[in-house]
């Protein structure tokens, strides 16, 4: 439950999906995805990703950019950066 006062978003689906996120400067990162909505993820990551930089998530078959919005020790927040891309990403509910 969100709490009074909180912006509204988007709702979150769980899930488990292991990822890899190529950082700019071109490192890659293993994450995991624990919740995906219709614009991004929520991911957990060892390292504290950059945020407000643009990497590549990279799911396999699939890798899209998206906007690193907030980072935390342990996890971060991303927002897919083209409409388009999130079809390709995140199954139709």
């Amino acid at each position: 439950m969100r709490v009074p006062g909180w912006i509204a978003r988007e709702e979150r689906e769980p899930v488990s999906v292991g990822a890899t996120i190529v950082l700019p400067d071109g490192r890659s990162v293993s994450v995991r995805i624990r919740d995906v909505s219709a614009n991004g993820c929520c991911v957990e990551s060892q390292e504290v990703l950059p945020v407000a930089q643009t990497v590549r998530l990279d799911l396999g078959s699939n890798s899209v950019e998206a906007e690193v919005r907030w980072a935390l020790a342990g996890a971060a927040g991303l927002r897919l950066m083209d409409e388009r891309s999130r079809a390709k990403v995140w199954p139709p509910r």
